[in-house]
């Protein structure tokens, strides 16, 4: 019988408190199969079955050399990632998959001794990574499905690179909806409008705090949360999150990094979600996560954020742009009836289409696909 394992990148941390998008992914997509997650390092945070994981020896020492790696010419690299991957190769069987995520230098690494051992590889794309790929590593993944988290990375890979890769898919991403619940809400009281996320600047935070001086100014009443650090867990303060302190107006207080159940709570007890990137955000998380809990939500229109809120639930404004962002937000301010519209569209637009099932049936298909591939290569194997 077939593994699938899958390579989280060296800096994700199998756990729900320090790690981020892609232990998610994986956490929620994986639950209830039976494949093995690979990563630098895990806690019990996510329950898994410890023989479910898997700690890759001198897998987190690569973070700190990974852009000297990355920098290398291509068989300098496929040299590394071979010998790096030692422990790996000597575990894996004939038939199982190796399914990488957002690290194309590895995938490509594996799809060129992928025959030699008998195995198969997958490239999950969680970000524009793959455009930073080598022409030795695109070529290498001719052949291995690639599969991106939004129809916008897939558009934006094929623009950048055309015809170089034969199959592709979509795999969006989901919301936890047993923890992501919407509550009863008081539609009467302030209203809450509520950012999580690492606080970084394409997160575009700023543009946040900057409208919500804006509504102040114009005496509308509302608060404001910002709800994240720079990076997982207990993170450092930085330039940017020491910025965001003295830029905050008085209607809005940073809380810091919240997980799981205490993330949850804090969605649960907000109004409506800001989501003001000034990125092309391929398709985060946190917006599925709080239309999960009936809000609403405001959004920049780049990237992948469209695709999430495609079937209703959210409001777009262009990106960098506090008075359109401000604008966006007073309509949901100060009209309770549409705000509890928007937020009950959203979430019933989270159930057909963000649930993790649905989410874990767009991966089976990848998966399946693979093995009837499988067949038909021994197949016609044999006949020759």
């Amino acid at each position: 019988m077939k593994t699938v394992y899958h390579l989280l990148d060296e800096r994700e941390p199998f756990s729900e408190v320090n790690g981020g998008a892609i232990s998610r992914w994986a956490a929620n997509t994986l639950r209830d199969g039976e494949e093995v997650v690979i990563c630098p390092s895990f806690d019990d945070s996510y329950g898994f079955p410890i023989e479910r994981l898997y700690e890759l020896p001198r897998w987190s020492s690569v973070g700190t050399v990974h852009p000297v790696i990355y920098r290398s010419p291509w068989p300098i690299q496929k040299w590394t990632y071979i010998y790096l991957f030692q422990d790996l190769l000597q575990r894996v069987k004939a038939g199982d998959v190796v399914y990488v995520h957002n690290r194309p230098a590895c995938a490509a690494t594996l799809a060129t001794i992928a025959d030699k051992y008998g195995i198969q590889v997958v490239l999950h794309m969680h970000n524009s990574m793959l455009l930073q790929a080598n022409s030795g590593q695109i070529n290498a993944l001719r052949h291995t499905p690639i599969v991106f988290c939004s129809e916008f990375l897939r558009r934006e890979a094929a623009a950048a690179l055309p015809n170089k890769f034969e199959k592709t898919y979509i795999v969006y991403n989901g919301a936890d909806g047993v923890k992501f619940r919407p509550p009863e809400r008081d539609h009467n009281s302030i209203p809450t409008v509520i950012f999580t996320g690492r606080l970084v600047p394409y997160k575009g935070v700023h543009v946040l705090l900057e409208a919500m001086r804006i509504l102040e100014k114009s005496g509308v009443v509302a608060k404001c949360q910002i709800v994240g650090g720079s990076g997982f867990g207990n993170s450092k303060g930085t330039r940017y999150t020491r910025k965001l302190e003295r830029l905050k107006a008085n209607n809005t207080e940073l809380v810091g990094y919240k997980s799981g159940a205490a993330l949850a709570e804090m969605l649960r007890n907000a109004s409506i979600f800001a989501c003001p990137s000034i990125w092309n955000d391929p398709f985060p998380l946190a917006p599925i996560e709080a239309m999960a809990t009936g809000l609403p939500v405001v959004a920049s229109n780049v990237g992948g954020i469209p695709e999430a809120l495609a079937y209703g639930g959210g409001l777009l404004v262009p990106p960098n742009n506090p008075e359109a962002l401000a604008g966006a937000l007073r309509k949901l301010i100060e009209d309770p009836a549409y705000r509890q519209e928007m937020g009950l569209r959203g979430h019933a637009s989270y159930l057909d289409y963000f649930v993790w099932d649905k989410v874990r049936d767009q991966y089976e298909v990848v998966i399946e696909e693979l093995s009837a591939d499988a067949i038909v290569h021994a197949t016609v194997g044999s006949k020759a």
